[in-house]
């Protein structure tokens, strides 16, 4: 189910910045397997360190049941491409 809300234009801008640092990490992580392919993990401490987050609120994004992060041992991690296609799409604000 697709819902559909507003974004005004600082949200946007703010989204489109998140964007390019994602973009940003995973060319930095050196991890390249093909030409467009990029396979790397962080952990929400690395998370909230790239997008300037605090580990609380990132806490919150990884234990969201939307959110494709997943247990690694003791540690909850996600794969950068999952992480660039969850901001790539507007959802409205869980409380």
């Amino acid at each position: 189910m697709q819902t559909n809300i507003k974004i005004d234009s600082l949200e946007l801008d703010a989204l489109t910045d998140i964007l390019d640092i994602l973009k940003q990490i995973c060319e930095l992580e050196g991890k390249i397997k093909g030409a467009n392919e990029c396979i790397a993990f962080l952990t929400i401490k690395e998370t909230a360190e790239k997008l300037n987050w605090s580990i609380p609120t990132v806490q919150k994004l990884f234990n969201r049941p939307d959110f494709p992060s997943c247990d690694y041992g003791k540690e909850k991690v996600v794969e950068i491409h999952a992480l660039i296609n969850f901001f790539s799409v507007a959802r409205r604000k869980i409380a």
